[in-house]
């Protein structure tokens, strides 16, 4: 529920364009992404709330490593979107290749991006995840407590001929 009611920040910043706390926001951190969101929350005094916030907001937080990795961490969508690929396709530069525990990673971020298409509209706000377009908190609650789907590979853990503690070391491991 917290990350719902967080959610709903994020998105009041970026849809609200006149409302006095933003103002109030905006002075106090400074503003990017074309007023989207504030610059990152600096210090240990009177922060954590927009900290907090600002955390489920942005792809940079989510992927960290692969942010420290972005050839261009100041790229704009338009500059990561590559026309040419069929009906378009996400070009992403990195400043190295990737080591084999890193490729999950990236898998990751391409689940993230899959169905995100590119329009020459206009930037707005739009929310996914309900059908009227606007952020709405029991929507996205919904949406982040539904179930995880696992898949656990009991079928490759629990087999004959198999030493028992092995197994269940496996087990534990897995």
């Amino acid at each position: 529920m917290n990350k719902a009611l967080l959610g709903k920040w994020t998105w009041r910043f970026a849809s609200d364009k006149e409302a006095l706390w933003k103002h109030v926001l905006e002075a106090k951190y400074g503003q990017e992404d074309h007023g989207w969101r504030t610059k990152k929350a600096v210090g240990a005094c009177g922060v954590g709330v927009w900290k907090e916030i600002l955390k489920e907001a942005a792809l940079s937080q989510r992927f960290p490593h692969l942010y420290t990795l972005a050839a261009n961490r100041n790229a704009k969508v338009e500059d990561l979107w590559d026309q040419i690929v069929g009906e378009g396709g996400w070009n992403l530069r990195f400043i190295r290749d990737f080591n084999d525990w890193e490729v999950g990673l990236v898998g990751e971020l391409l689940q993230a991006l899959r169905g995100v298409r590119i329009s020459w509209e206009d930037d707005s706000v739009f929310w996914r995840g309900g059908g009227s377009g606007q952020f709405r908190v029991k929507d996205a609650y919904s949406w982040l407590d539904r179930p995880m789907e696992v898949n656990f590979p009991k079928n490759r853990i629990w087999v004959g001929r198999v030493p028992t503690k092995i197994m269940f070391f496996t087990w534990e491991a897995t």
